[in-house]
């Protein structure tokens, strides 16, 4: 998301441009990937029907980019690496980056084949000039996707808290409007700092039904997030590695968190919970630009990318939600409780209105901002 900083909101560690290349084969230099932040023991992705022609590629070279940190670790474990392996083709990784997707389109360089961005920038990408259409059958079947884009996986924003701040234990905050419940809830709060998810959460804690929750009332948001400030004071969370490591640190007893993150600290033993209800579901995109000079392969890869096998894989490795209703097929019980779409936790969440978000962004963060400084009262 360019206008809060996306990597303020997720917390990635993008390292720049051109991190490493992969082609089958190639292993000579053992510093080119980097040691993934977790534990990799998800299956690695084997035979995919259709991907069995290791030349099928090969001497072309196919310019991905996604955002950097853990989640482009499980990216490159679990689909380029398996994907080149496949097609011979060589995957030279890039960062997403609005700005050089923009002059790459201004100026006709070549900046990526492939790039993974936020659903709000997929939404009006075609119009900008800046993706073309993506033809072909391909299996993300799930969520909506455009001529000129396709989901790659969903995350959420939850409802996460310390196991020692509920007594029982089984007894948690299943609401917004409990987790704003300071008396049956005491301890410290953590909510994102701007208006993308603590407005929508605090409307859900002021009684506001799920299906009426858009457009967002700014003013009633405000008032919610009003009463409850003061648990908060300067726990406003700015990165996406916060709350789940102040959770952790006992600096606050309840937040707002990326799911992912905070099952991430459960399989590293931290004390740390959370709840899929009222949760906000978020979406990244495939798209390809105008100018990209393997826009065969780009495609292809895409349909890889979807495929039930790979999604499966890179759920099991980071807990991103498949795309593939397939993919669920190839999950275990344990492994379809920690993610996002899998029916049971999709049921209960809260799909982001991006076209709402597209067209009002810059009002709602202004409002945020403008109460959060003081200048609204």
């Amino acid at each position: 998301m360019e206008r809060l900083s996306r990597r303020r909101l997720f917390g990635a560690g993008a390292a720049g441009l051109a991190l490493f290349t992969a082609a089958c084969g190639d292993d000579d230099d053992p510093e080119s990937t980097p040691t993934p932040s977790f534990d990799p023991s998800g299956t690695p992705v084997g035979f995919i029907p259709g991907y069995e022609d290791p030349a099928r590629w090969s001497g072309r070279t196919l310019r991905v980019a996604a955002w950097g940190g853990e989640v482009q670790e499980a990216l490159r474990l679990m689909v380029w690496e398996p994907f080149a392996r496949a097609t011979g083709c060589t995957i030279q990784e890039q960062t997403t980056d609005y700005a050089f997707l923009r002059s790459s389109r201004d100026d006709g360089a070549v900046y990526a084949d492939a790039l993974i961005v936020d659903a709000e920038f997929a939404a009006t990408a075609f119009d900008q000039g800046l993706a073309q259409a993506i033809p072909g059958e391909i299996a993300a079947d799930l969520l909506p996707r455009s001529d000129h884009s396709v989901p790659a996986y969903a995350y959420a924003m939850v409802n996460a808290f310390r196991r020692d701040a509920v007594d029982p234990p089984t007894m948690p905050p299943e609401t917004w409007a409990d987790w704003w419940d300071a008396a049956t809830f005491p301890g410290a709060r953590t909510l994102f700092k701007g208006a993308f998810g603590s407005f929508e959460f605090a409307l859900l804690a002021d009684g506001v039904e799920r299906d009426a929750l858009y457009p967002l009332d700014f003013d009633r948001a405000i008032a919610s997030l009003r009463t409850i400030s003061g648990r908060i004071i300067d726990r406003w969370w700015e990165s996406g590695l916060q709350p789940v490591s102040w959770l952790n640190s006992s600096r606050a007893e309840f937040a707002s968190a990326w799911h992912y993150r905070v099952i991430a600290g459960q399989s590293e033993g931290q004390p740390v919970e959370l709840v899929w209800n009222q949760g906000l579901l978020v979406t990244d995109h495939w798209i390809v630009p105008p100018n990209a000079e393997n826009a065969d392969i780009a495609v292809d890869f895409i349909a890889y990318a979807s495929r039930a096998e790979v999604q499966a894989g890179l759920a099991r490795l980071i807990a991103l939600g498949p795309v593939t209703s397939e993919a669920f097929d190839l999950l275990d019980p344990l492994e379809l409780a920690k993610l996002p779409t899998a029916p049971s936790n999709l049921a209960t969440l809260v799909p982001q209105d991006v076209a709402w978000w597209v067209a009002n962004r810059g009002a709602a963060e202004e409002r945020f901002n403008s109460w959060l400084l003081g200048v609204a009262g």
